[in-house]
């Protein structure tokens, strides 16, 4: 059941992402890399930190073990009344934000993108289009209310379905209607709080069919509430030091001219395993782990934690070696056409091949993090990340003295990825959370020297074809290469056995 979950999240994952892809490919076509292009994907910086907070981080961790637990001990009644109160407090509270923003909205963006402020037009165009698109952390939240919800009775396909909206309603706006906005920043800022509205119709819908859609309620200031708010406030922190990082990186990269485009492609390009691999594990292993703990299987939890780290492992280190070697040629493929030139490509390929080296920290910080959360655990995580948050400043302040540019503030962000996992990993053995089943790392190392055979098969590979490789076809022939190596070793040397195990569970 529990390798069935993260499969179906992946798969919904993956098809968001190819479509996100397409959008970008629009995106870059139609933008490329300029005022409109750092403008846009900066006015949406800051709802779409909401989002990834919301929809895979901190409201799912507080939310779902104490929705399992009020469901399964008093019954379907008592959890609806539950989501009633929750989702008062949730709107009242979000609906306060966004009054705040609009009011102060000059003020906070100066705050998050100084450099843009050096520019009146760009500052201007900045302050437009975040009072659009900041309703939409609205309708994601509440998204993510009801997501949690159908996680936590095991609908996964339905919340994760809900991520393909976002993509194909941008796709549309930029394709069909843009042309009658002033420019295709306006359509795309527009098309984003559509997607909020028909995100939370679809997810409305399901969770109607479920029996779970409830009107909220006056909020009550109830025991209830006040656990919730307790776990949710340090989870905030805990659960998203990567977007958390990512504000602050925003900061830096204001100051210097293209710099949030290229982050943003590469990011995007990065999120692809980190989402299909991390974030689905991650949303997945909650629930089940919760599950367990509250039933007092300890021993179960504990086995199954040891299972999600050896896949993350098998899926995060091959995709990281195969980024950091073909991350021009992904980003030449994908991207430059139109408007986005060689030139972009380089830059923004630079930037995906040192994203890659933190790919591994980033899929293991989201694979230890619900241990802490299962079992109502916040403070510790919050800890951590506060310190990483900390780090990462301080690592980009350094960066950014001795000229390292855009490339410094990626380096700061993967040094505080790693920290965070080493933290995380050193509190969840000491408190004994978590601990190696045998001949774990055995399949560890097994697995590393699979990724490294795959690796110089990629990088041969691309000597060989050389100047084609920009083509997709060749391209992909390439990975498809490169994925056979890694599983034909991966039998070999018996890595391939989790396969078989996880389709038993």
């Amino acid at each position: 059941m529990f390798a069935k979950n993260i499969a179906t999240i992946s798969f919904f994952i993956s098809l968001s992402r190819i479509f996100g892809f397409v959008r970008d490919i629009l995106i870059a076509k139609f933008l490329g890399i300029g005022l409109l292009s750092d403008v846009f994907f900066a006015s949406f910086r800051v709802p779409n930190f909401f989002r990834r907070t919301f929809a895979e981080g901190a409201f799912n961790n507080a939310f779902v073990p104490l929705f399992i637990d009020k469901h399964s001990n008093l019954g379907q009644e008592a959890s609806k009344k539950f989501i009633a109160n929750i989702s008062a407090w949730l709107l009242l509270i979000l609906w306060l934000v966004v009054i705040c923003f609009q009011l102060f909205m000059p003020f906070l963006m100066k705050v998050f993108f100084p450099g843009f402020f050096e520019s009146v037009e760009k500052s201007e165009l900045l302050i437009s289009l975040s009072r659009i698109t900041i309703f939409y952390l609205v309708f994601i939240a509440m998204v993510s209310l009801f997501s949690g919800i159908l996680n936590a009775v095991n609908k996964f396909a339905t919340a994760s379905a809900t991520q393909l909206i976002l993509n194909l309603t941008l796709i549309f706006f930029i394709t069909v209607v843009g042309k009658y906005f002033y420019n295709y920043a306006y359509a795309l800022a527009w098309g984003v709080f559509t997607a909020g509205v028909l995100q939370l119709l679809f997810i409305g819908f399901f969770s109607y069919r479920c029996g779970f859609l409830v009107m909220p309620q006056l909020p009550k200031n109830n025991s209830d509430f006040k656990v919730f708010l307790k776990k949710l406030v340090p989870g905030l922190i805990g659960a998203n030091v990567m977007q958390i990082n990512l504000l602050i990186d925003s900061i830096f990269a204001s100051a210097i001219v293209g710099a949030i485009s290229y982050l943003y492609y590469a990011d995007r390009i990065n999120q692809l395993p980190l989402a299909t691999i991390g974030i689905a594990i991650s949303v997945a292993l909650l629930p089940n782990i919760s599950k367990k703990i509250k039933t007092g299987e300890l021993e179960k939890a504990n086995k199954l934690q040891n299972t999600a780290l050896e896949i993350g492992l098998f899926l995060a280190l091959p995709a990281s070696l195969a980024l950091t070697i073909l991350a021009e040629n992904i980003i030449g493929v994908l991207f430059e056409r139109g408007a986005f030139t060689h030139h972009e490509t380089i830059k923004v390929g630079l930037a995906l091949k040192y994203y890659s080296f933190g790919l591994p920290a980033y899929i293991l910080v989201k694979i230890f993090e619900p241990t802490f959360f299962a079992r109502s655990n916040t403070k510790t995580p919050m800890k951590i990340a506060i310190f990483c948050v900390l780090l990462n400043v301080v690592f980009n302040y350094i960066f950014h003295l001795y000229n390292f540019g855009y490339v410094g503030i990626i380096l700061a962000s993967i040094v505080a990825s790693y920290i965070n996992f080493s933290l995380l990993f050193f509190f969840a053995y000491q408190k004994k959370y978590f601990s190696f089943q045998q001949n774990l790392w055995q399949k560890i190392i097994k697995i590393l020297l699979c990724a490294v055979f795959m690796a110089s098969c990629l990088w041969f590979c691309k000597n060989y074809f050389g100047n084609d490789l920009w083509q997709i076809w060749q391209l992909a022939l390439v990975i498809v290469i490169g994925l056979l190596v890694y599983f034909i070793f991966a039998y070999i040397t018996g890595c391939f056995t989790l396969l078989k195990q996880l389709h038993k569970k």
